[in-house]
């Protein structure tokens, strides 16, 4: 039933042209805690190697993304203790270095050059070049200097200079010197200033900048003006109306065309051909401003460090930009572009040109938590509620259905409008997946042990796949539920799906990372292949060949190529790409639960909710073009001493220049270990850099270092090797492996030729002399391999004897007696007798194999194992007699080997002792001992009864004459006598064990 509501818009107040975002600009800030040497940044220079210069108040540092690197001070300017003020970075490769009423210097491949005369006694303010290679050195409230082919000249009013204020340089596209004075602006030309115009009073300061086009940018007061070669400057607007007292510092162009006005009071703005927009920076003073190679904008803060000012990567819409409430539960855009979206508090809000309002209606509404939306190719929007009801919003009206109408979930966790126009809704208790179409709900039962049904997805077949907190996955195929939980490979949540174009699910897990499901197979990509996290919350597409994810650690991206292939080969990585504080970003988590909980808009752009803002991914601002970072070996270090560094400019007071890649370093033979530190100079998202190393001669392949920038390997062997080492960008793209530097390892004395060769000689005499030793030595062995082979033959025929004369005796009394039984068919009663007299023969035949088996065990080769078969033995044999048996064993025995021969006749010797007790001795207690004693073994059988009858020389004694017997063939014996109780104790000897 279609029900009329009535729609209003409530918006929260916003401010007249606020943004979609709280800025447009992201903002990194390195300070004297990160290694900085000092807040107050006066210079900023990059030289041609990419290196960042970083002058401050105390220390020149340079910079490549990841660390500062302090230069000492004896290297450019010794004896002096003067700050660099300013940097400048010449068009010859060179760095010049302005000190504070000091000299001027430049240094240039290892080389420093210092200027000093007619220089004065002032802070210098600036430093530009001109076409000519000339240094202009601006001072404050002095005159103003160049620097030409070593002489210096200076330029005050009688050069047509104004008296008052700073004055400001700048070199425009035609190589035309300009400069501001006093509220003049003019033109250097022949040996003279010639002011043009006059923009402000004396007192104000007046900033000029060369303009791309030609001509330049004037920054008066809080005032910006363009000025050609001909015609007046055009005024282009104020940057603030209450900037009081503050005065530009700081003026340049970007690469975009942008402009850029540090203030001295005021901090950064930018202007953008249209508008000004108040930068955020660390600190209000700005002293200086440089664009590096890679269009990263760099501030000097007077007081608030060194600040890089990037083009947002990634929007966040936020109470600052108007959205109403931060923390978002589910998004998605109409066919009209708008994008609706549900608060975490459960209101529904609406985007629309940029602005956002709330929705809410009349009694219709009934206050509904409102948990999820989503929008179908017709426009209509649909809205799922915590309280069992649906609604859809078509043309201004509202539809509702009710548990009275058949929704099932008492809360609906997802909703998704498959591409046949169906709308499929989920959620909890009983959990069930539920489809509507043309009015008509069909029901879908799920297991029951699912638990939360939040995640749905349809695949390039037109299944529909559902994931539960509980691990549950099922599949609906026409009108047929499938549960696919069974192929998975693990129970933990599932929090999103996404299928693909080529028919593979992507699952994210809570804590297990990705799952693909392609072709009844599963997969995993976890954090141990690279992977950025494993509870991974949200995933879109952008159609540019990456995957992006929302997690608990914030947003990243992987090309899903590489996904695919780690999934498919396990011992394959990807390469994730992070955003967070390097691009400006605070600490940000994907928010779940619902679905849908992320969208890629028409316009390309992905929204992806985060617990504290809604993030706005553009992907046409990532551009994999970009330049490939320069990859430098700074240093080499043997036994935590440096043999070899990078300079650039300036010299390095190593062993060995590492400026030049491809250089052989000599490394001596005793050293331990060996450190190679290297770096990539690019400043964009330095943190997002990964390197590899390979050490030819040594490493087989490429070594994965992730983002460290330090490779150790211990002593290596004498010979010649190769460091490589190559990096991989922010967007994916790997450098040319750099020849970094050779590596020769001397020999120590043993390896050298001529050492060797002496060996060799003497080796070979050795060998003559020894030959007859040697043959000798193979006769000796040829006659133990002969005794060998006796004895194998005699352990053969041993075996032999023993299941002849055992074994086959038994097994020959035991065929019989069953013979005997086969006659007596006709009188049972002795026929079983016969049976059961073949049934002893068989139990005694199957004994005495067990008995042969275990003396041929080779794993039976020890003193524990011939202790514990005998001690089973004799108690299993004299309980069997009605005789107790009492041992008297060592707990561990000593794990010494015993040979076949030995464990056999020993163990035969020790049976025939006890034999004879049961036969002879009427005894009714046996006590069998066991000691080990340098490697001999000894056993004592000891009896309580009537005491020896035989003797071992009696004719009848052949128990007793074959246990001697047995004891003589392993070179034992076997000793006789009276048990002090009363009773005959019997002591074995077997000889020690080698």
């Amino acid at each position: 039933m279609l029900l009329l509501a009535w729609l209003f818009l409530s918006f929260r107040s916003a401010i007249a042209g606020m943004t979609t975002t709280d800025s447009a600009w992201s903002l990194r800030v390195w300070q004297s805690d990160d290694d900085l040497p000092n807040n107050n940044v006066t210079g900023i220079a990059q030289t041609h190697d990419s290196y960042l210069w970083i002058a401050t108040q105390t220390r020149v540092t340079r910079f490549d993304g990841d660390h500062f690197e302090s230069i000492a001070r004896h290297l450019f300017a010794p004896g002096t203790k003067q700050r660099v003020s300013k940097l400048l970075a010449s068009r010859g490769g060179g760095l010049w270095l302005a000190m504070d009423h000091g000299p001027l210097f430049y240094a240039h491949t290892g080389e420093v050059q210092t200027y000093t005369n007619g220089l004065p006694d002032g802070i210098v303010e600036s430093l530009t070049e001109d076409r000519d290679g000339g240094v202009w050195i601006v001072y404050r409230g002095t005159p103003v200097c160049r620097l030409k082919n070593g002489t210096i000249k200076k330029f005050a009013g009688a050069e047509g200079l104004p008296d008052w204020n700073v004055c400001s340089l700048a070199l425009d596209g035609t190589g035309r010197l300009w400069f501001a004075k006093g509220g003049w602006v003019g033109v250097f030309t022949n040996e003279h200033f010639v002011p043009l115009w006059q923009l402000a009073t004396r007192n104000t300061t007046v900033r000029v900048a060369a303009a791309s086009d030609g001509g330049i940018w004037i920054a008066a007061g809080a005032e910006l003006y363009k000025a050609m070669d001909k015609g007046n400057p055009q005024k282009l607007g104020v940057m603030r109306p209450d900037m009081v007292g503050a005065q530009p510092s700081a003026l340049m162009e970007d690469r975009d065309g942008g402009v850029w006005i540090g203030t001295t009071s005021a901090g950064l703005f930018h202007y953008d051909g249209s508008d000004f927009e108040k930068v955020p920076t660390s600190h209000r003073e700005i002293l200086s401003l440089l664009e590096d190679r890679e269009g990263n904008m760099w501030v000097g803060t007077g007081g608030g460090g060194l600040n890089q000012i990037q083009s947002r990567a990634i929007a966040l819409e936020n109470n600052a930009s108007g959205l109403p409430y931060e923390s978002l539960r589910s998004v998605s855009e109409d066919n009209r572009g708008a994008l609706w979206a549900v608060t975490q508090g459960g209101l529904l809000l609406c985007r629309e040109r940029g602005v956002w309002s709330t929705i809410s209606t009349n009694q219709l509404w009934r206050g509904d938590t409102i948990t999820c939306v989503v929008a179908d190719k017709s426009g209509d929007v649909w809205i799922g509620t915590a309280n069992a009801d649906l609604f859809r919003l078509r043309d201004g009206h509202l539809t509702l259905w009710t548990a009275g109408d058949g929704i099932v979930s008492h809360t609906i966790h997802t909703l998704m409008v498959a591409s046949n126009g169906d709308l499929w809704i989920g959620g909890t208790a009983p959990a069930q997946l539920q489809r509507l179409r043309n009015g008509q709900f069909k029901n879908f039962a799920v297991p029951r042990s699912a638990g939360v049904v939040r995640a749905m997805a349809e695949d390039a077949a037109g299944n529909i796949w559902a994931g539960s907190n509980k691990g549950t996955l099922v599949r609906v195929a026409g009108d047929q539920l499938v549960d696919e939980t069974a192929r998975l490979s693990t129970t933990n949540s599932i929090r999103t799906l996404y299928a693909t174009p080529e028919g593979s699910i992507w699952i994210g897990y809570a804590g297990h990372g990705l799952g693909r499901l392609k072709n009844d197979r599963i997969s995993h990509v976890t954090a141990d292949q690279g992977l950025y996290d494993d509870f991974i919350s949200e995933i879109v597409a952008d159609g540019k060949g990456w995957l992006w994810f929302g997690a608990d650690h914030g947003i990243f991206k992987v090309r899903e190529q590489e996904l695919l292939l780690a999934s498919e080969q396990s011992r394959s990585h990807v390469h994730s790409i992070h955003y967070g504080r390097g691009d400006g970003l605070p600490s940000l988590q994907a928010n779940f639960d619902q679905t849908p909980n992320a969208w890629r808009g028409r316009d390309g752009k992905i929204w992806m909710p985060m617990s504290t803002a809604l993030a706005v991914v553009n992907p046409d601002n990532f551009h994999g073009e970009a330049s490939q970072p320069p990859v430098l070996l700074n240093r080499v270090m043997v036994d935590d001493e440096p043999v070899a560094s990078y300079g650039g400019i300036f010299s390095v007071a190593t062993n060995m220049s590492l400026d030049n890649p491809g250089g052989t370093l000599k490394l001596p033979p005793g050293y331990h270990r060996l450190e190679f530190d290297f770096t990539a100079l690019s400043f964009s998202a330095p943190e997002n850099i990964v390197f590899e190393y390979c050490l030819k001669g040594f490493d087989d392949d490429w070594v994965e270092a992730g983002t460290d920038r330090m490779a150790t390997y211990s002593r290596l062997a004498a010979g010649n090797y190769q460091f490589l080492i190559r990096a991989r960008n922010g967007n994916g793209y790997w450098t040319r492996p750099v020849t970094a530097v050779n590596l020769n390892v001397a020999p120590f004395l043993w390896q050298t030729w001529w050492f060797q060769s002496t060996i060799v000689l003497t080796f070979t005499l050795f060998v003559i002399a020894i030959v007859r030793y040697v043959s000798f030595r193979r006769l000796q062995s040829r006659v133990r391999l002969l005794e060998r082979q006796a004895v194998l033959d005699k352990e053969r025929g041993r075996i032999a004897r023993d299941i002849h004369d055992q074994l086959g005796g038994t097994l020959t009394q035991m065929t019989l007696q069953l013979e005997l039984a086969l006659r007596c068919k006709a009188k049972p009663e002795k026929a079983e007798n016969h049976v059961l007299q073949g049934l002893g023969a068989a139990r005694r035949a199957i004994k005495s194999l067990d008995e042969t088996v275990w003396a041929v065990n080779p794993g039976n080769d020890s003193v524990p194992h011939l202790v514990n078969y005998i001690g089973e033995y004799a108690v299993q044999f004299l309980d069997s007699a009605g005789i107790h048996c009492r041992l008297n064993f060592p707990d561990r025995p000593p794990e010494n080997p015993v040979s076949a021969d030995v464990r056999h006749h020993l163990f035969l010797a020790v049976k025939e002792a006890l034999n004879n007790v049961v036969r002879h001795a009427d005894a009714t207690e046996v006590t069998l001992s066991a000691n080990v004693n340098n490697g001999s073994l000894k056993f004592v059988v000891e009896d309580n009864g009537c005491g020896m009858r035989e003797k071992s020389n009696d004719p009848g004694a052949d128990g007793l004459r074959n246990m001697i017997h047995r004891m003589d063939e392993i070179g034992g014996k076997v000793v006789f006598d009276d048990s002090p109780g009363g009773g005959t104790r019997i002591t074995f000897f077997s000889p020690r064990q080698k």
